[in-house]
C-alpha cells in the first residue's frame, strides 16, 4: 500500500498516525510540507528509517523548501514522474 502525507509531522499527528496504522511493507510518500520529515538530523529521520517502510520524497516539493540536499540519503527523492509510478503500482493507496 502507498501512503501519502502531506502535513508537517511538527503541524499535525497524521506521519506519526500512518506509521501507527501501516503495514510493515507500506511505501511512504512524503510532499508537500511533509518532506521536512526528511531533514538530516531532523527528530522524525530515525523514526521513518526504523519503521521498515520504504520512504520517498517528492523532490519538487523539497527544491521549493530549499531542503532537497539536506534530505538523508536512505530516502528515495523522486519527481512528479516517479510520483505517478508510485500510484500506479500501488492499487490501495491512504491519504494522511
Amino acid at each position: 500500500m502507498l501512503h501519502t502525507v502531506n502535513t508537517s509531522p511538527y503541524a499535525s499527528s497524521a506521519l506519526a498516525n500512518c506509521l501507527r496504522y501501516s503495514e510493515k511493507n507500506s511505501e511512504i510518500l512524503l510532499l508537500e510540507d511533509a518532506v521536512v520529515a526528511g531533514i538530516l538530523g531532523g527528530q522524525w529521520v530515525e523514526k521513518l528509517i526504523s519503521s521498515g517502510r520504504r520512504i520517498y520524497v517528492l523532490q519538487e516539493d523539497a527544491i521549493a523548501r530549499g531542503i532537497e540536499q539536506k534530505i538523508v540519503s536512505q530516502f528515495e527523492l523522486i519527481d512528479m514522474e516517479g510520483f505517478v509510478e508510485l500510484t500506479a503500482r500501488h492499487v490501495t493507496q491512504m491519504k494522511w
